[in-house]
């Protein structure tokens, strides 16, 4: 079961910042997971809100600042930065693209253009590149392009009727449903955010692939076992 740092060791550093995955590589995570969005110069950042207002305390819209204002104030990452730190250190990367925005299905074109780009130094590395999605047209864009996807699904239904052979499913719906892991025709099954030491032990020895949690250093100390 690989363990993927959601948005870093974020526990215990500020999230989606590279220190936060410097710790996550030191704690043992097989992965990094982060969000991304595209900013006023159409940059793909690492930022989860659609605002600055709980990273930073100011309220402004992430769409309408530029890379180099996000990365001043909110001493973000590009997802460039992220994808050289994934190659070098040989982690896997998950990548979600955050909808609804205005700018439709740009943020997935940027991403895919990007990991296209470090396409050769990605498979030297022999690391995974995923990006996934709540969105199903995103997903749609993903999978045209050939670049591997994942539907990210918050309900037990949804997981049910899904035709996407990578899932990622919400610890809270796995846990009320464990029988989800059985009916399910997905391949692969992420399941987000397992922080707990109840939740990381009753994970252990199920048919899951990855596990996207907050603490990375748990983790790895339960599963790995």
């Amino acid at each position: 079961m690989k363990i993927f740092a959601h948005r870093g060791y974020s526990h215990k550093y500020p999230e989606m910042t590279r220190v936060a995955y410097q710790a996550a590589i030191e704690a043992g995570a097989d992965g990094f997971e982060c969000d991304v969005r595209l900013t006023k110069d159409k940059k793909v950042i690492c930022f989860h809100d659609a605002n600055t207002k709980r990273i930073t305390g100011n309220y402004k819209l992430v769409s309408r600042l530029t890379a180099q204002e996000l990365i001043n104030d909110a001493d973000a990452l590009t997802l460039k930065e992220l994808l050289v730190m994934a190659i070098d250190s040989k982690k896997d990367l998950l990548i979600e693209t955050k909808h609804p925005v205005l700018s439709s299905g740009a943020i997935e074109k940027k991403t895919i253009d990007l990991i296209n780009q470090h396409k050769d130094e990605i498979e030297r590395a022999g690391i995974e590149v995923v990006i996934i999605s709540f969105s199903y047209l995103a997903v749609r864009r993903v999978r045209r392009s050939g670049i591997t996807a994942a539907k990210v699904i918050r309900y037990g239904l949804g997981a049910i009727i899904s035709r996407s052979r990578f899932i990622a499913l919400n610890i809270t719906t796995l846990k009320r449903y464990p029988f989800l892991i059985k009916v399910i025709k997905a391949d692969r099954i992420y399941v987000w955010t397992v922080n707990s030491k109840e939740d990381l032990r009753w994970l252990k020895n199920r048919e899951i692939y990855g596990v996207i949690t907050d603490r990375p250093k748990r983790a790895s100390r339960i599963l790995k076992k």
